[in-house]
């Protein structure tokens, strides 16, 4: 509607008390001792649990005192420069790692150590193979002991400190662990970890949460025990869907923080409360409505959104700083053309709300921000294994599904969002509709969905679907093509050939159908080569390493922009959010209109002008139809009113 931008501005301004924490809120650190890069992930155990064992100190109130790993990425540099600007703690060090735990044993934090045998299995991280659980057992009974997992290897330095060993769990394992602590640990939260990666292991020993290596009968019982809407910390062994196939049915979902540093120090903020809602909200230049567009005919509208936005530790770190920020968002193209970025807005803005100051405070006016899921799950199969399947109706969704959604809906207000993107595993089945209706009922302010299938991302083909709460509709909209390199899927293509099947599409007005919009996902990984023009479809593709960035390739936006410099002038390159809205106006017009004039009605008083406008719209309305140019008119006397209204 036209004065959405308003609703969307009152409806953030909500106490952020309705805020639900996934996470928890780490009370601020009146010390905290930095300690520089730990390279090593078997020293590197010690640490992440005696960073944990600090915040859980912190969180029963028996502690005061954080740790902080300082490190070389551009984008951690700078939430820890924004961290003490907030928090300002007195900061102690750098230090070594083991002075650091030292310091954490004086203050009656860390009482001991569990030994484990760190796992030297040749496999690469996150595969499947031969494994050694212990480190993942030490990790687990960490905050139950008051202790940090300590290998073999560094064993003497934890008894040079006078630590005493409280338990050895060299041969034992997750299952054990399980069956004798199992009801000690958090029901809120699980963490998968390959036991080779020390990272992100602070916060689970903060949770207390159990760790679990890789999809099985114990990850299933892990995820059984938990609660419904609870987060999945860091990410496990194995095939991509086996991981989150479990946690999704399960009523879970996964946050992919695996690579994720110094969680619990950035986590000590509430935003809307010590950080205030301006910082975290959607910048005004940002924000779209149907008023600031136009009502064209002869032209086709498409949309460019970037991929993976779900994955927390990415956000955090090389996505707008370290070694591959200049791909993403700080890459010279952005702001030369509209285009999305899907964020998991929910996670950032309770373990890292200073990414999302950065974000919003160096946004350009052609960004756009779409909140991707609240985590990665396939809401078609959400908390399926809680109470039968989802369902082919709203009111046969299951609870895990309706409570997500609530709760998404009130960070969405928080931050000015009003649109989503999902992964399905089946898009329009009837359990996708339903999970559908289940956002547009708890989420009143959204206006569309962007989709993608698991495989392949454009199995919809462009195709749209409306989600309803029983009185409005949105648009539901499936990814068309995809800018994904070398699958050999035929809508998975490079730049040169999305633009050329973009430009063959058919343009709408006066007659408007699906087929006269397209959304593109960016894949974020592709890598492509600049052809300069050359008019080949495949050149940019050909030959072309996806192991590793050579100086000839490029991934991320830049590839986005060479398809976006190749579109014909009666495309309409959008936002994804305008996309939406365009979509909804042309297909749903009447629906819209009559919307939009009830709201404008609403707003105090009207001068004479905007009331003889609006009574010439409100004539015009009924014969306004769906799908043809029938409501232009009444669409541009509503846009001259809103402007007459104070």
């Amino acid at each position: 509607m036209l004065i959405l931008p308003l609703l969307a501005l009152l409806n953030a301004c909500a106490p952020s008390a309705q805020l639900h924490r996934y996470w928890p809120r780490i009370p601020r650190p009146k010390l905290l001792i930095t300690v520089p890069f730990v390279g090593s992930h078997e020293e590197g155990m010690s640490y992440e649990t005696a960073a944990g064992l600090a915040a859980r100190a912190s969180l029963e109130g028996g502690g005061d005192t954080l740790l902080y790993e300082d490190f070389a990425n551009r984008g951690y540099q700078r939430w820890m420069r924004l961290m003490l600007d907030q928090v300002r703690p007195r900061v102690e060090g750098p230090v070594d790692v083991w002075e650091a735990i030292a310091r954490l044993g004086d203050r009656g934090i860390v009482q001991g150590y569990v030994l484990f045998r760190y796992d030297m299995h040749d496999r690469p991280f996150h595969d499947l193979g031969e494994t050694d659980e212990s480190a993942n057992v030490a990790t687990a009974l960490a905050p139950l002991l008051g202790g940090i997992a300590v290998s073999e290897s560094f064993e003497p330095r934890a008894r040079a400190l006078g630590l005493p060993m409280l338990l050895d769990v060299r041969d034992k394992t997750e299952q054990w662990c399980f069956d004798t602590y199992g009801d000690r640990f958090t029901r809120r939260a699980v963490m998968t970890a390959d036991p080779k990666n020390r990272l992100a292991r602070s916060m689970a020993v903060a949770m207390r949460a159990f760790v679990v290596s890789r999809p099985g009968p114990l990850y299933e019982a892990a995820l059984a025990r938990c609660e419904p809407d609870s987060p999945v910390i860091g990410w496990g062994c194995g095939a991509e869907d086996a991981n989150t196939m479990p946690s999704t049915e399960w009523g879970l979902f996964q946050t992919a923080t695996n690579w994720c540093h110094n969680l619990p120090a950035l986590a000590t903020e509430e935003v809307g409360e010590s950080l205030p809602r301006r910082r975290v909200a959607l910048p005004e230049r940002c924000d779209r409505s149907l008023a600031g567009l136009q009502w064209e005919s002869r032209v086709h509208y498409a949309a460019m959104l970037m991929s993976d936005g779900d994955n927390v530790q990415w956000l955090m770190g090389n996505f707008a700083g370290g070694s591959e920020g200049h791909w993403y968002y700080e890459s010279p193209a952005r702001g030369e053309f509209p285009f999305g970025w899907t964020f998991p807005y929910m996670d950032l803005a309770q373990v890292c709300p200073y990414a999302l100051t950065d974000l919003f405070d160096r946004a350009a006016p052609s960004d756009d921000f779409v909140l991707y899921s609240g985590g990665y799950y396939y809401p078609d199969h959400f908390g399926a294994k809680r109470g039968g399947p989802v369902g082919r109706s709203a009111g046969s969704v299951n609870h895990a599904l309706r409570l997500h959604a609530r709760r998404m809906g009130q960070y969405m207000r928080l931050g000015g969002l009003r649109t989503l993107a999902f992964n399905l595993w089946d898009w329009d089945s009837p359990e996708a509709q339903a999970a559908y209706n289940v956002y547009a009922a708890e989420i009143p302010e959204l206006d569309g969905i962007l989709t993608v299938q698991y495989y392949p991302y454009s199995g919809g083909e462009g195709r749209i679907l409306w989600a309803t709460d029983g009185e409005r509709t949105i648009p539901v909209i499936s990814c068309a093509l995809t800018i994904w390199a070398q699958t050999g899927r035929p809508r998975d293509t490079t730049p040169a050939a999305v633009a050329r099947r973009i430009n063959d599409a058919p343009l709408g007005g006066p007659s408007w159908s699906d087929k006269h919009f397209t959304y593109v996902m960016a894949h974020a990984w592709s890598r492509f080569r600049d052809t300069a023009g050359d008019p080949s479809l495949t050149a940019e593709e050909e030959g072309v390493d996806q192991s590793r960035d050579t100086p000839d390739t490029a991934r991320g936006l830049l590839p986005a922009k060479w398809c976006a410099d190749r579109l014909d002038r009666q495309v309409r390159l959008v936002t994804p959010h305008e996309l939406l809205l365009l979509a909804r106006l042309h297909l749903r017009t009447r629906e819209t209109l009559a919307e939009t004039l009830a709201s404008l009605r609403s707003r105090g008083k009207h001068s004479p002008a905007a009331r003889a406008l609006l009574t010439q719209a409100e004539q015009l309305l009924p014969s306004v139809r769906d799908g043809d140019d029938s409501g232009r008119a009444c669409f541009e006397l509503l846009q001259r009113a809103e402007r007459a209204l104070p």
